[in-house]
């Protein structure tokens, strides 16, 4: 479908005030990850907003400025230097994009799909400037699409689909709309209520006093935790031929139509259930009993927060224990534990990347921070208790941007069809056979638990994976299977070849490294730097648990015994 681009129209906004404030813990932990280097798409969220009918130009502008002049995050722009600070705008210019549609056939879905891409096309979103986009279509005098498009630094997708209610019932109500003008242009006290909503600045303030900076320091204290009995690998498999980023989907109507049975039986959420078989699906494969789930959390139990638009969601961890029960009983301990971990969703980004090198760097791993699990579904009402099915099963493969995680699920819908996505930055460790013999094990999982509860026995029947097979060159400690030929790999990448060589087990000790002393590499600690600078994206390896110094190369490198005539073993320490 063609679209014309003919004018950017300036939409002139008014709101009740203009101030500066700190960044808002929310804010801070997504500044953070953009400029870490995130996909450019998923520094950004945007949507289709519905439109009334004969929609004119005029009336949806209005809409616009109420919305601007109701939430300051949306006219904030971001001075990031020295320190970061946000900058709410009293009044300013919106520039809006509007496209003429050529062809009188296009539905408002696809001419909605034509300008979003063109949106996207615009890229991401810089300090300084406001936070949002917003492209219109026109056909003749009629607006028959609106997408507006928002940094990540502002909402979060709650707030987006506060935005996205807001502006399709202001669209609907010119006459509210004016009258809404007409006073805020006449006196900032004529509308007080508009004055009583929670802004980011707001939010700001209360993070860094009383009750919430109590809450971070708990949220602090348990990440503590976690970090000290996390895997380094959710997976860790074998490697196979195939490379790259990819995503696997699955698509099940007849899930869904499981998934409310359990979920009215069990009285546990959908999104619980989904989580719970999946918890289940990884034990079986990764012969693991715990499962901790790196998952996010909405952070809007106070009341003020349900219609706040500005991000606040944060990444939390919970544990679940996937062993000796029944399905219903693993579905209300997923639950029970979800529920904690979002008690610890709100933390100070800075201190927790300083905690968490610190203990990766003592436990010699690398941890994967980003969710395992993000669920982006909205629960509601629960669903019919026998809907019927919509269709058969389907499953999508598609290339992915690249990502350091190994391994994530993404639930985006419940309701009609369970749409449960596996994305992986390392297909060589998770090829898309794999990837779809999870998924429809979690498929077969909620359909064995439709007629009733299943025992442990039968979740494994219905399962019906095998685990994943560790031979020789494979040692298994307390975070779980390393390769031991991974760990060459990395001894080789930070030391330079033939200056270090790791062994399954010495003297009763696992991961053994002996390393040719050189003026660059000293002491064992020098050694466990350089490994640990190099070992993010190795998914099967750690650092050595024992470095010993030695004074050259040995004539057979694979022999321990030809390394410890040159150990130097006054320099021999574990880290």
């Amino acid at each position: 479908m063609e679209l014309r681009r003919v004018q950017s129209v300036p939409l002139h906004f008014h709101g009740l005030r203009e101030r500066t404030g700190d960044l808002t813990l929310g804010q801070r932990n997504i500044l953070h990850w953009m400029t870490s280097g995130p996909e450019p798409h998923y520094a950004t969220l945007g949507c289709a907003v519905p439109l009334p009918t004969e929609a004119r130009l005029p009336e949806i502008m209005n809409g616009i400025a109420v919305l601007l002049a109701r939430h300051e995050g949306l006219r904030t722009v971001f001075d990031l230097a020295p320190v970061p600070k946000q900058r709410v705008l009293g009044s300013g210019v919106l520039p809006l994009d509007v496209y003429m549609v050529r062809d009188e056939s296009a539905d408002p879905d696809t001419v909605a799909a034509a300008v979003g891409a063109h949106l996207r096309d615009d890229g991401s979103y810089e300090p300084g400037r406001l936070p949002m986009r917003i492209a219109l279509a026109l056909r003749q005098n009629t607006v028959v699409a609106c997408v507006a498009g928002f940094s990540h630094l502002v909402v979060d997708d709650v707030a987006l689909r506060v935005v996205r209610a807001e502006l399709t019932e202001l669209f609907r109500s010119p006459g509210v709309l004016l009258r809404y003008l007409e006073r805020s242009a006449a006196s900032v006290e004529v509308n007080p209520s508009e004055n009583r909503r929670h802004q980011p600045i707001d939010q700001a303030v209360l993070e860094s006093t009383g009750p919430m900076a109590h809450l971070v320091e708990n949220s602090l204290r348990r990440w503590a935790q976690m970090f000290s009995r996390l895997p380094h690998s959710q997976y860790p498999a074998p490697r196979s031929t195939q490379t790259g980023s990819i995503s696997v989907t699955l698509h099940s109507p007849e899930a869904a139509v499981a998934l409310s049975a359990v979920s009215a039986r069990t009285r546990v959420s959908r999104s619980s259930v989904v989580l719970a078989a999946l918890c289940a699906v990884l034990a079986q494969r990764t012969g693991r009993r715990e499962i901790i789930i790196p998952t996010l959390s909405g952070n809007r139990f106070n009341p003020r927060l349900v219609d706040y638009v500005g991000t606040l969601v944060q990444a939390t961890v919970a544990a679940v224990d996937a062993g000796g029960v029944t399905f219903d009983q693993l579905a209300a301990r997923t639950w029970a534990a979800v529920v904690d971990a979002s008690r610890y969703g709100m933390w100070d980004i800075d201190r927790m990347v300083a905690q968490g090198e610190r203990i990766d760097f003592e436990r010699g791993m690398r941890f994967q921070k980003e969710p395992l699990f993000n669920s982006t579904v909205v629960e509601g009402s629960p669903a019919a208790e026998s809907p019927e099915p919509l269709g058969p099963t389907r499953i999508d493969v598609q290339p992915m941007p690249p990502t350091s995680a190994l391994i994530r699920f993404d639930l985006y819908e419940i309701s009609e069809r369970v749409s449960l996505r596996l994305w992986t930055g390392d297909a060589s460790r998770l090829p898309v056979h794999d990837a779809q013999a999870i998924l429809l094990a979690v498929e077969r999982l909620l359909l064995s638990c439709q007629a009733g509860n299943l025992s442990p026995a039968e979740i494994r029947q219905a399962i019906s994976l095998e685990p994943i097979r560790y031979g020789p060159g494979w040692v298994l400690l307390e975070s779980g299977w390393v390769e031991v030929a991974e760990v060459q790999e990395l001894l080789d990448a930070a030391l330079s070849p033939r200056h270090a060589a790791v062994f399954d087990e010495v003297n009763g000790e696992p991961l053994v490294a002996y390393v040719v002393a050189t003026d660059e590499v000293v002491s064992p600690a020098d050694a466990h730097e350089r490994c640990m600078a190099m070992l993010a994206g190795r998914h099967t390896a750690v650092a050595p648990r024992r470095y010993v110094m030695c004074a050259a190369y040995p004539a057979d490198p694979s022999d321990p015994a030809a390394w410890q005539t040159t150990a130097c073993s006054s320099t021999q320490e574990a880290h």
